[in-house]
């Protein structure tokens, strides 16, 4: 899997006037930050990419369940995730969620820990 480089402010890396390509563990790696940075039908060319934050985690007591479940839908489904090793969430406060997992990769094992603020 290979992909363009973002860099730390989300825009396209240029190096020598060239995009940046990544692959392998850094590709997925940033594909699962963009997907669970992505509110549901933000991006105007495909409205079902992102996660449903309105529709699921931002409601009014939100199932700690439902939260997780979708979390894992979404780790689980994105190209090149085989599966879920360990899954960690917690609130870290009433908009913050701290989220660890390892999974296994087409491109073997990867760590990722994100604090999403909701």
């Amino acid at each position: 899997m290979s992909s363009f480089q973002l860099d730390n402010d989300h825009d396209l890396k240029v190096t020598n006037n060239s995009l940046t390509l990544t692959e392998g563990l850094e590709a997925i790696r940033q594909h699962l930050l963009c997907v669970l940075q992505t509110f549901l039908g933000e991006w105007f060319l495909d409205q079902d990419v992102g996660v449903p934050y309105y529709q699921e985690i931002l409601v009014k007591q939100p199932s700690f369940q439902t939260v997780s479940q979708v979390l894992r839908a979404k780790i689980l489904g994105t190209p090149g995730v085989l599966e879920l090793l360990s899954f960690d969430l917690r609130y870290l406060s009433n908009r913050e969620l701290r989220l660890d997992f390892s999974a296994e990769t087409t491109d073997g094992p990867i760590d990722f820990s994100q604090i999403i603020e909701v």
